[in-house]
């Protein structure tokens, strides 16, 4: 029963010093930030002009997400990009390292006023989400003529 009983004490403790193990390197590390209480952390994103498409495109790193657990929206000329890289648990690991970040994530990008929301598009390839978000060709400058009346006639007609 003694043999059992140390069994037991040494797989609580395994577990014990897994779970502080995985909070010691989840405040390590620097692109997680606790959110209301839980962990998140921010993808990389590179967000550039094609000239050549004259497109906006926004292009984030999501290895090992399922892009139906993304979320894109854009108000007022702001994209937030959101969701959820869901944890495998493995009951027996005992991490030695634990560097992939698991949890909801968000990425928020301004957008310039020229972007065309409604005519956006987005699609996942290999651990890369990519939006195109056309631009809007800019107004031409216009010069408005003014027309003036005489002094004397300003007030005829009334």
């Amino acid at each position: 029963m003694e043999a059992k009983g140390k069994s037991e004490e040494r797989d609580c403790q395994r577990r014990l010093q897994s779970e502080v193990d995985k909070m010691f390197l989840e405040l390590l590390r620097g692109e997680r930030t606790p959110r209301y209480g839980k962990v998140a952390f921010r993808p990389n994103a590179d967000v550039y002009y094609d000239k050549s498409q004259k497109v906006v495109v926004v292009k984030l790193e999501l290895p090992g997400i399922d892009p139906q657990a993304v979320d894109l929206e854009i108000d007022e000329n702001v994209l937030r990009v959101s969701g959820v890289r869901s944890y495998q648990h493995h009951p027996d690991a005992v991490y030695q390292q634990m560097e992939i970040t698991y949890g909801r994530f968000e990425r928020v990008v301004a957008l310039p006023p020229e972007v065309d929301s409604g005519q956006a598009t987005a699609h996942y390839s290999s651990g890369y989400l990519e939006i195109l978000l056309p631009v809007k060709p800019r107004s031409v400058r216009k010069r408005i003529p003014i027309t003036a009346t005489d002094e004397g006639e300003e007030g005829q007609g009334l």
